[in-house]
């Protein structure tokens, strides 16, 4: 049995992006592929929650591919479908963090008062601390097209000395590691995070960093290191006074395009050790090309049969 006072499963999903209304093709296509993916999630992540059991779920963003763009009545689709696709969560702890499919902010996609109203009513506050058993959990919504430096940094400064667990996880959807040092730097110092989940980039990577926290130059060295093919469990050690951990999680969905799909899962204990992985899932295309072959076979096999038959009656005539 987990003692959940020194140890702590969390499972990471990034980058779902239900399938909307608008940009996919209309009946009965658009509708199979609705079914389709809200299907292949639900089960992927109904197999990863059996496994892990974890205590805490993260949803890094991107929950919904439309959701900055979609009607009032599409959106309430978008969160019962949500909620419905992850309802083996539906007791544990979750928390969630917007991505610009969400609450726009990418490109031409302008975020909104209106949108990011609209999140916080169906799921949760952009910013906050989470604390849940030895862990702070800091949702700091960071992103590149956007000037952070003065509500973020205002946010770290009111909120630092309520960040006293003895683990401080930072969750965000875009990357911080990548960015500018002078951006990010003032708000890390006064938060002081030892590890940061994010998504975004749909891919699997590891940032390291053993000495970034220790100075103010504008320069940081960050190491990233492609994790796409990992097996098994990385070992994290997160003691490091000045060191700093990004770990970007993969997209869970199949219509992203890639190769590599997962969910991550995170074992933390209150000694700062941390192991990681990422519990991969099957290529979704690869089968439905399968179905889409089989079932041709199929019906030929049967065009066939037919004409032989109307073939052999019009002979014995």
């Amino acid at each position: 049995m987990r003692d959940s006072s020194k140890t702590q499963v969390i499972l990471l999903v990034a980058d779902p992006q239900i399938q909307g209304y608008q940009d996919e093709k209309s009946f009965p296509i658009g509708s199979f592929a609705r079914w389709d993916i809200d299907r292949y999630l639900s089960q992927t992540f109904g197999l990863a929650y059996s496994y892990c059991k974890p205590d805490v779920v993260i949803f890094l963003g991107d929950l919904m591919d439309e959701g900055s763009k979609a009607t009032t009545l599409e959106y309430k689709y978008y969160y019962y479908r949500v909620q419905s696709i992850f309802s083996a969560a539906k007791y544990t702890k979750k928390i969630y963090v917007p991505g610009d499919n969400d609450v726009g902010g990418e490109y031409r996609d302008m975020r909104t008062e209106k949108k990011v109203d609209r999140f916080v009513k169906h799921f949760e506050e952009l910013l906050g601390i989470v604390k849940f058993g030895f862990v702070d959990y800091i949702k700091l919504d960071l992103r590149t097209h956007d000037s952070y430096s003065e509500d973020r940094q205002q946010f770290a400064e009111r909120h630092r000395f309520q960040v006293t667990s003895p683990v401080k996880i930072l969750v965000g959807h875009e990357t911080v590691s990548p960015k500018l040092k002078m951006h990010v730097y003032p708000i890390l110092k006064l938060l002081k995070p030892q590890l940061i989940f994010s998504a975004h980039w749909h891919k699997s990577n590891l940032f390291e960093c053993s000495d970034c926290m220790m100075n103010d130059d504008d320069h940081w060295s960050v190491h990233r290191r492609d994790i796409s093919n990992v097996e098994g469990y990385l070992n994290i050690n997160l003691t490091g006074k000045y060191s700093l951990t990004e770990i970007m999680v993969p997209t869970c969905s199949y219509r992203m395009g890639e190769e590599n799909m997962g969910y991550g899962v995170a074992i933390i204990d209150s000694d700062l050790n941390m192991k990681y992985t990422v519990l991969w899932l099957p290529q979704r295309y690869l089968l439905l090309y399968m179905y889409l072959f089989v079932g041709g076979v199929v019906l030929l096999f049967n065009i066939l049969v037919v004409i032989c038959f109307e073939m052999g009656k019009r002979k014995r005539r």
